[in-house]
């Protein structure tokens, strides 16, 4: 899969600023290349919920795969990842001994839950965090997929802080356009809801003495940081006139990390990967040739 010439000048601006980030980007690179494939959107299954209260419409997926393609794809991004010089020892061991099943990795990485993912690293002697951080590129074909299939059913007014889709937190909010709508922008699935300009997208805070907004000498006048003195998170605010493409909003959270630098300084944190905690049940896909043969798959 070729990526577009926005993606490739994007991953090349930041290979230029950020010379050290070449093994990290090598893993996004081939993420990004990855979730275009076709053999992902068979995946995607329909919602068995329409998001009420707030729920996102990953939580309760069954998701059918075929274990080749997981492998194929684990065997891939562990590649490129030790190619750029990342130990992957410890997890591709255990993946060579099948230790772990593959659909396992893949299930624990797409529900976002960063305890059982430490739990699993413990399972495979991964004390590097290893696992924890591909984690996220790791899910990304299926949540990218889960969000190509499933916009349309996202409901209208999303009066919440987590994406409608994975029930991930914003990784950047924009101020759009020349109304200066704000939308907050999901970094695992590129989703995108409107939201309401004095509200924590993390507690819901809306006294307007505990919001503030940070800037850094850095950063052009579009870019700041908004800020929540009640549970202390913040977010990446971008002024854009179009709506960033899905698959670039990892790529503009990362080329915004001097904010990240500004509001850590000042106490400021992201929360945990999830706001809202999604089960997912991922499962061999059936094949009807052994339906028929009454083998077991």
């Amino acid at each position: 899969m070729i990526l577009t010439l926005s993606s490739r000048a994007l991953l090349t601006a930041l290979d230029r600023e950020h010379p050290e980030w070449r093994p990290l980007l090598a893993v996004v690179e081939e993420a990004m290349r990855e979730a275009q494939r076709p053999d992902w959107a068979r995946v995607v299954p329909t919602p068995g919920h329409s998001g009420e209260g707030g729920r996102p419409l990953l939580d309760g997926a069954v998701i059918s795969v075929a274990p080749r393609l997981v492998r194929r794809w684990l065997r891939r991004i562990l590649g490129i990842a030790a190619s750029a010089g990342t130990d992957v020892r410890p997890l591709a061991t255990a993946m060579a001994a099948r230790r772990v099943d593959p659909l396992v990795v893949l299930e624990t990485a797409v529900s976002q839950d960063v305890s059982r993912l430490d739990h699993l690293a413990r399972t495979l002697d991964d004390d590097r965090g290893v696992l924890r951080g591909l984690a996220p590129l790791i899910a990304r074909p299926v949540l990218q997929a889960c969000r190509r299939a499933w916009t349309s059913r996202v409901p209208e007014i999303w009066a919440w802080g987590h994406c409608p889709i994975c029930g991930g937190w914003p990784a950047v909010a924009e101020i759009r356009g020349l109304g200066g709508s704000r939308h907050l922008r999901c970094g695992a699935c590129g989703s995108d809801w409107r939201t309401e300009w004095l509200r924590c997208s993390f507690c819901g805070q809306d006294d307007h003495e505990q919001l503030g907004s940070l800037a850094s000498a850095e950063s052009l006048a579009r870019e700041a940081i908004a800020v929540c003195d009640g549970c202390n998170g913040y977010v990446k605010t971008i002024t854009t006139l179009a709506p960033i493409r899905p698959e670039h909003v990892i790529l503009q959270d990362l080329g915004s990390c001097v904010l990240d630098v500004v509001a850590l300084e000042r106490g400021y944190r992201r929360p945990p990967a999830t706001g809202r905690g999604v089960a997912v049940s991922i499962v061999v896909t059936r094949s009807r040739l052994r339906d028929v043969l009454g083998l077991r798959p």
